[in-house]
């Protein structure tokens, strides 16, 4: 017995021994200790203030934050939410400065509500990051960014006018819009029309959260046909995304739709 105990363990060793060479031969992971190419400073980047502002166009349809420096907005009215992001979440510290605002900010993130349009807005960030002078001894553990956000009046952008186009990729499925200003109760009220964008329908209204050169579109839930979704315009391209439900429709039932226009 004892010849077939030392014949299975020397296989076993063998085995093993395979195994680890095989994983150490292959193993080409820098961030893992076990590898031999492992280097303590990967991924830790010097301090990097970079930043983005984002809009919520966020609704029904789904979630969605829009990148962008520029937005429109209804004086007096239409409320702009703005999240405020650092690019590198392992700072250590922030300091946010935005506009003729007398506070500092200190998160990595924020939302801040804008209530008319005054622009441009300068907005700095200083970032420290300590922990990376060990693997950067030449670079300062503290930078700075300033950008700009620009707040417009609604009407600005180049979204407003009719588009023609057809729905779900069916050409012969053809369909208008008109996005615009209405003016009620003395304020301006973005709003989407179409003719045929909800089944058979002949005149539907919408709303719009406006963005930039993207918007939300808003319908109203309380009846059919009923559509909420989003919306982007690329030159003088539109493309809408939108869950649909018809007149016909079962209770929460909903079909995913596209529509794309050409700007007249």
């Amino acid at each position: 017995m004892k010849p077939l105990h030392f014949i299975f363990f020397a296989l076993w060793s063998m085995a093993f021994l395979c195994i680890q060479s095989c994983k150490e031969e292959y193993c080409n992971d820098p961030s893992n200790p076990d590898c031999k190419n492992y280097d303590p400073c990967f991924g830790k980047e010097p301090a990097n203030a970079s930043f983005n502002f984002f809009l919520d166009l966020s609704n029904e349809y789904g979630k969605y934050h829009y990148k962008t420096d520029t937005i429109e907005m209804r004086e007096g009215g239409y409320s702009a939410l703005v999240h405020f992001k650092v690019d590198d979440k392992n700072v250590d510290s922030c300091w946010w400065t935005v506009g003729q605002d007398t506070r500092v900010f200190t998160q990595k993130e924020f939302y801040l509500t804008f209530n008319l349009w005054n622009s441009p807005i300068a907005v700095t960030l200083i970032v420290d990051k300590h922990r990376s002078k060990t693997c950067h001894p030449d670079k300062p553990i503290r930078d700075t960014i300033t950008k700009v956000l620009t707040l417009l009046p609604l009407g600005s952008s180049n979204i407003f006018g009719r588009y023609l186009g057809y729905l779900d990729g069916n050409k012969e499925d053809t369909a208008s819009i008109v996005i615009s200003r209405e003016f009620k109760q003395g304020l301006n009220e973005p709003e989407l029309r179409s003719v045929k964008l909800l089944g058979k329908q002949p005149y539907q209204f919408m709303g719009i959260i406006p963005g930039w050169n993207e918007f939300g579109v808003v319908g109203d839930i309380t009846g059919k046909p009923y559509m909420e979704g989003q919306a982007k315009l690329e030159g003088n391209e539109l493309e809408i995304k939108f869950k649909y439900a018809g007149i016909d429709y079962p209770f929460d039932t909903y079909k995913n739709r596209y529509f794309k226009g050409i700007k007249q």
